[in-house]
């Protein structure tokens, strides 16, 4: 039925355009050499005020050609494996992916209706044959991406596309991990930023997945137009790295989806700190210029919408899921590894 197409196609479409990052920030010159003169007077880079969407455009063009390789690759695994056993493309993923894939159960259709229930805004038993059909298209896939994984780690697959990367310098910025990390995250986030507060438990899952071996490293770029808060807060937070305790206070800021004048001091007082000389350094704006020196280098790197990560300099944009963090993270170790 044209109705239940519609739902469906409107469900997978909200599962999968989820933007995981806030929007925008300004856009700041970059320096360049010379590219024309008119009548002795020189035009560079920097004039045509261009290079962050030059950035932009760069790692664009490595996704794009990345997305196309990885469905390639994907395409050859299974062509190979059918070949090796004698069967079709299609018989291997009937067999290994369609089999396996199992009809959602009516207390995981009732899970999943409860969750979007807002969005969907219908009754569940006039969309259920929907609901189910969207989730055991999510079946499929996962089903289907966890078959993948055994070929690929069963093959030999090398990746020879070099991703774009930046260098980004991380002056005093808060930094936690050993200075000699072979590692280094960056991250460019809004405290006000609901995508940046859901990236946090994946980079304590890096911590714990990768021992000694990473380096963080935060950045402002507070999203002033849509985020009222995130100048204030991220100044706040300043404040508490002053008394030592800046990391403590940017997780109390991430725990929390209210964020107000009278909620900093109120961190503060839990973290035990100094309230007169926080509060001194918050009403002077002593770190203002610290804040606005992170959203000046994060346009700088074409870094526009939060939140932004730069692993070993490559650009991972969103609230990535871990294990897109560990295909950058596995290729650096080994990279350095052979040097």
């Amino acid at each position: 039925m044209k109705t239940t197409s519609l739902l469906l196609n409107g469900l997978l479409w909200m599962a999968a355009l989820e933007l995981p990052f806030c929007l925008p920030a300004q856009e700041k010159s970059a320096e360049g050499e010379p590219l024309a003169s008119v009548n002795g007077s020189m035009i560079r880079d920097a004039d045509l005020k261009i290079g962050p969407k030059l950035k932009e455009l760069e790692q664009q063009a490595y996704q794009l050609r990345l997305e196309a390789l990885e469905e390639l690759i994907e395409q050859k695994l299974l062509e190979q494996e059918a070949a090796k056993t004698g069967t079709t493309v299609e018989d291997l993923l009937a067999k290994n992916v369609e089999a396996k894939t199992e009809d959602p159960s009516p207390k995981e259709v009732e899970a999943f209706y409860e969750q979007q229930k807002a969005r969907i805004n219908k009754p569940l038993e006039e969309i259920r044959p929907q609901v189910e059909e969207f989730m055991r298209a999510m079946k499929r896939r996962d089903a289907r991406a966890t078959y993948l994984a055994t070929l690929r780690e069963a093959g030999d697959v090398k990746i020879m596309l070099v991703a774009p990367r930046a260098e980004v310098e991380v002056g005093n910025s808060p930094q936690r991990g050993p200075a000699g990390a072979p590692i280094t995250i960056v991250e460019f986030s809004d405290f006000q930023c609901p995508f940046c507060r859901r990236a946090q438990p994946t980079l304590t899952e890096i911590q714990e997945k990768y021992p000694g071996k990473v380096k963080f490293v935060y950045k402002d770029l507070p999203l002033r137009e849509i985020h009222p808060q995130a100048q204030s807060a991220a100044e706040a937070a300043h404040c508490a790295g002053d008394q030592g305790k800046y990391w403590e206070y940017q997780k109390a800021l991430f725990s929390t989806e209210q964020l107000s004048e009278s909620l900093y001091s109120k961190i503060a007082s839990s973290l035990q700190l100094d309230p007169l000389a926080f509060r001194s350094c918050l009403d002077s704006g002593k770190h203002k210029a610290t804040v606005n020196a992170g959203l000046d280098q994060a346009v700088e790197l074409g870094a526009n919408s939060t939140p932004t990560f730069f692993v070993n300099g490559i650009k991972l944009s969103g609230a990535q899921p871990l294990e897109n963090f560990v295909k950058i993270i596995d290729a650096e170790l080994v990279a350095l590894s052979n040097r």
